[in-house]
């Protein structure tokens, strides 16, 4: 357990929980009309839970070449994350729209105050057929402590261990509530079988410093989900029904392909062209989905992140809060998520700032008792932007603001290239900030060096494209990643302690503030008790006033499925809320096959 730090990120770990959020053609998420019925509806049919098992494909993208697919996930070269999610079960399940987790891998889940017990589902079985037992969890659990999990911040190696077949018992070191814990591990996959990682675990245990888990690469997966591998090809993957998992009845579909596509334009001719039966993640304008078959519908899921601009806090003058907060007045939000959005409205504006998701409907308020209290960023408020900069020793010379030194307040900004939306938004932020006198420049990157030397390499930034929250809805995850993470103390090098006022005084004196003690308190808090709400708006204020990142935007999922073939429920229905609706729908019946004619 590392004791200064509650759920540090390494940086792979960092990296890899990214783009599996934000998919394999970039950030995505418009809301829009497209095809439909007379009336503009899309075409949908009711799933009446008697279809007949058929012989169909369904088929969806992939970003990886199929026969250069490898299948570690601990692996970053060529692991294919959508196809992974119908090969492995993960262990539980996320309904963004409700809160709940349900069931995956692991059928019950009991968090006390010493101990964590998790129950595997009877029946579960690795697609070579040997049943998936307790050593195989524990096997996972203590291959991800060597590599650095977060959930080493509440258990050991030593201390997770099979009490039964189906059972294990994970000791806690450190109080730990249930959402937290289970955040914790949600992503993980049952994907680590015997016959592939024994040798991997036992070489792990043997070295500390051993690089074999993110060296290995396996030709082919044993997996525990509902598609099983068949072959590749130079183009297609394809996975066919496991039969004897554990859900199998709710599947009635042969196959599962997943064709290489490269790019958007391409991605949304193989939907319009009938290629693909769904395109998982995708950022597509209102006039592109209007292009649209009627029978091809909208999956629309809780992002529960969005675009923030993250700031080199040892940079000579962002690392001035002053300078941050004037930034934040300087830019209208709305207007940038409009454009960033191509005239669409699934993007949110993040008008005050707390760390807190649900900008959609204000739910992040709902956090607070008092939200007035908060400083309000909405509109554009040059004035304030003006007053800020002044406090802070800044003045305008022929309309471009300079410092004490009469250095000029410029910085380039970073985002990645291929990344429409951040991009549309970078450009209409770089002009509000140009108009009010602060020098920008747009960088746009190729996706590589953006993520290997700006993010997480040695070349840096002043300022880069970044993400306000790791996706989670309870506030202590996107708390904690803003204020105490890997990332925000090594990616925009965040200070571990910070002064501000007592929340709700700005202009009072201020108090240094700890931030891992403070995060660590949450950790083991009722998450629906008064005093988890009342540390959580200590920490909003904290963000409020200090500005960690500086959030732009929060932004829902967007993904299509064809129902020319298939049936599937409304995006209402809380089980559409799981990432993603084309990987997850099937294991539960909500996206089945039509009747073959």
């Amino acid at each position: 357990m590392q004791p200064d730090s509650v759920l540090p990120t390494d940086v792979e770990a960092s990296r890899r929980r990214f783009l599996q959020l934000a998919g394999a053609t970039g950030a995505a998420g418009i809301a829009g009309c497209f095809g439909g019925d007379d009336d503009g509806n899309p075409t949908r049919e009711k799933i009446t839970g008697d279809e007949p098992m058929t012989d169909r494909t369904f088929t969806a993208p992939t970003s990886v070449l199929p026969d250069d697919m490898q299948w570690n996930a601990a692996n970053d070269s060529n692991y294919p994350d959508r196809p992974g999610f119908v090969v492995f079960d993960q262990l539980v399940y996320f309904r963004a729209t409700t809160g709940e987790f349900v069931e995956g891998a692991l059928a019950d889940w009991e968090v006390g105050d010493d101990t964590a017990t998790l129950t595997l589902q009877d029946g579960l079985t690795w697609h070579n057929g040997d049943d998936a037992t307790a050593e195989d969890l524990v096997r996972k659990l203590h291959i991800s402590l060597y590599d650095n999990h977060p959930i080493g911040n509440f258990t050991s190696v030593e201390n997770v261990t099979a009490a039964g077949d189906k059972t294990v018992e994970v000791g806690l070191e450190a109080d730990v509530s249930e959402p937290i814990f289970l955040n914790s591990i949600q992503n993980m996959e049952l994907d680590m079988p015997g016959e592939q990682y024994d040798d991997i675990l036992a070489e792990m245990e043997s070295d500390s410093e051993s690089t074999a888990l993110a060296d290995y690469a396996p030709e082919e997966p044993i997996g525990t989900g509902p598609f099983k591998f068949d072959q590749t090809g130079e183009q297609e993957l394809v996975t066919t029904k496991f039969e004897d998992y554990h859900w199998a009845d709710n599947v009635n579909f042969a196959e599962y392909r997943f064709r290489f596509i490269d790019g958007n334009e391409t991605a949304w001719q193989a939907i319009r062209g009938g290629t693909v039966d769904a395109l998982h993640n995708i950022f597509t304008t209102p006039d592109i989905m209007a292009s649209f078959p009627n029978h091809v519908v909208e999956m629309q899921q809780p992002a529960n992140w969005g675009l923030s601009i993250a700031f080199d806090h040892e940079h000579k003058h962002f690392g001035q809060r002053e300078v941050r907060k004037a930034i934040a007045h300087a830019i209208d939000r709305e207007i940038v998520a409009e454009n960033s959005a191509g005239g669409g409205d699934a993007k949110s504006p993040v008008e005050t700032p707390t760390g807190i998701v649900g900008n959609f409907d204000d739910s992040a308020n709902d956090w607070l008792d008092s939200p007035d209290a908060f400083e309000d960023y909405s509109g554009q408020d040059t004035d304030r932007a003006a007053e800020l900069l002044e406090s802070a020793g800044f003045t305008k010379e022929s309309g471009t603001w300079v410092d004490e030194d009469g250095d000029t307040l410029t910085f380039e900004f970073k985002v990645p290239a291929g990344w429409n939306e951040w991009v549309d938004a970078a450009i209409t932020l770089n002009q509000h900030l140009q108009d009010f006198g602060i020098e920008t420049n747009l960088i746009t990157r190729d996706g590589g060096v953006y993520f290997g030397q700006d993010l997480y390499g040695d070349t840096g930034f002043d300022a880069a494209g970044f993400w306000w929250s790791d996706g989670w809805t309870y506030p202590y995850h996107t708390l904690n990643w803003n204020l105490n993470s890997w990332d925000a103390q090594n990616v925009y090098n965040y200070p571990e302690s910070v002064d501000v006022p007592p929340k709700g005084q700005p202009d009072a004196e201020t108090e240094t503030v700890e931030l891992a003690p403070e995060i660590e308190e949450l950790v083991g808090m009722d998450p629906q008790g008064d005093a988890a709400r009342q540390k959580i708006q200590e920490l909003a204020w904290v963000f409020n006033y200090d500005l960690p990142q500086l959030p732009i935007q929060e932004k829902v999922d967007q993904g299509f499925i064809s129902t020319k073939n298939f049936k599937v429920v409304e995006d209402s229905d809380p089980d559409a809320s799981v990432k993603y609706a084309t990987t997850y729908l099937p294991r539960v019946g909500k996206l089945v096959a039509k009747a073959e004619e």
